[in-house]
């Protein structure tokens, strides 16, 4: 742990560095809990020191609670730290597009909303317990606003984990949370424990053991790991690659789209059957065989299903995209 960066002396806003020799390009906020009355940084220490080890450089935030706190002081301070990180990115060795936020608790509640800023939206958040319902929150943070509310359609993806019986942040929480990046097709990965107490952080090495935690609470960490792998790596396969958001959405056709759209289209058929005899064939076979179940299937899903190259699918968007979507309204 290195000293830490005053970012706001009046209301003791403080960012501290924990860094490695070994940091690849994407870098950890870490945002501690405390029902926005504390914010300890020694709370978020474990797990700095945890991603340290498996090569991420970590950044620990002391935003405004207790005497100092007044929304949207704390969200205030996610941006000067945020901002701090982009000015000093060349010093860290951090790439500004790269930037992760991580939080617990009433930190959750910060992520949460950070995922949604318009200014300083990091490449993805985590929720850890997080307070999202201003219900929950507004006890001790009166003012601080449904994070659930400020989830729109460029949002951030999320990765959350909570457990089914908190009693301090209930569950409600992580679900309406759910229901609103269901809402505008954000992309998450959500773990909801059987049981576990509130703050389980990494798990067992926190603490966290039985009987009041469930064995595996900290398995979030290699899970959330592996997500934001296949994020930065380009093989996450995102919610909005389903044909029911590109029938809605997009303004071209292409083999994201579901067949029923693509093939209600004189223009779209014709141009398969002719240009793309083999896939168009294929398609019949598959439609003869499982009915109108095709419908509601992308035509890029039944071609890869029957083993496709990806580069003859890339051929078919290619030549889909001159014709319009007819389905967007």
């Amino acid at each position: 742990m290195s000293k830490g960066i005053i970012l706001n002396k009046e209301r003791n806003a403080i960012l501290t560095p924990f860094l490695t020799s070994n940091a690849g390009e994407v870098t950890f906020l870490l945002l501690p809990g405390g029902s926005y009355s504390t914010c300890d940084i020694s709370e978020v220490e474990p797990a700095a020191k945890l991603f340290n080890s498996k090569g991420y450089n970590c950044f620990a935030l002391q935003y405004s609670v207790g005497k100092h706190y007044k929304w949207p002081y704390p969200l205030e301070d996610y941006e000067t730290a945020i901002q701090y990180l982009y000015d000093h990115s060349g010093d860290y060795g951090i790439t500004p597009t790269l930037i992760v936020v991580i939080g617990f608790s009433a930190g959750g509640h910060l992520a949460a909303m950070a995922a949604s800023d318009e200014r300083y939206k990091p490449y993805a958040a985590a929720v850890l317990y997080g307070a999202t319902n201003a219900s929950t929150i507004d006890y001790n943070a009166p003012g601080a606003p449904d994070a659930n509310d400020a989830v729109n359609e460029n949002t951030c993806p999320c990765f959350i984990a909570s457990s089914r019986n908190d009693w301090i942040v209930p569950v409600n929480n992580t679900m309406n949370f759910m229901a609103a990046l269901n809402k505008y097709d954000i992309d998450y990965e959500a773990h909801i424990y059987g049981y576990s107490m509130h703050g389980f952080n990494i798990g067992a090495d926190f603490g966290a053991k039985p009987p009041l935690f469930n064995t595996h609470c900290g398995n979030w960490v290699n899970d959330f790991l592996a997500w934001l792998g296949e994020l930065t790596s380009g093989q996450y396969v995102s919610i909005r690659e389903r044909c029911e958001y590109n029938d809605a959405h997009s303004e071209s056709l292409s083999s994201m789209n579901s067949n029923k759209v693509i093939f209600d289209s004189p223009e779209a058929a014709s141009l398969i059957k002719k240009r793309f005899p083999i896939q168009y064939a294929l398609y019949l076979a598959t439609r003869k065989k499982v009915g109108s179940f095709t419908d509601g299937v992308s035509f890029k899903n039944v071609l890869q299903l029957l083993k496709a190259k990806e580069e003859t699918i890339e051929k078919i968007n290619k030549a889909l995209s001159e014709i319009k979507n007819g389905a967007v309204k």
